[in-house]
């Protein structure tokens, strides 16, 4: 498996998800360094799923309280649904 340096940020991955995916489709490179760009591509695929998700719950969550809409941060470790 491929070693991770650290996991970027949102636009950097996808960005190098970009330069990963125009490398594999001009096609002049080993099938093994094909397949190490394959698997660096699938990690940062999760990363960036991972990101949309976290930026997903992190969108304000409209909450009924005391008869007035508020905002309120997701926390997901709270047990409110």
């Amino acid at each position: 498996m491929a070693t991770r340096k650290k996991k970027l940020d949102y636009e950097a991955a996808v960005t190098e998800l970009e330069s990963l995916v125009e490398r594999l489709e001009q096609g002049d490179i080993s099938l093994e360094e094909s397949l190490k760009l394959y698997e660096s591509g699938v990690l940062l695929t999760r990363d960036c799923q991972d990101a949309l998700k976290a930026a997903e719950q992190k969108v304000q969550m409209l909450l009924e309280q005391s008869g007035q809409t508020t905002l309120v941060d997701f926390d997901p470790n709270s047990n409110e649904s």
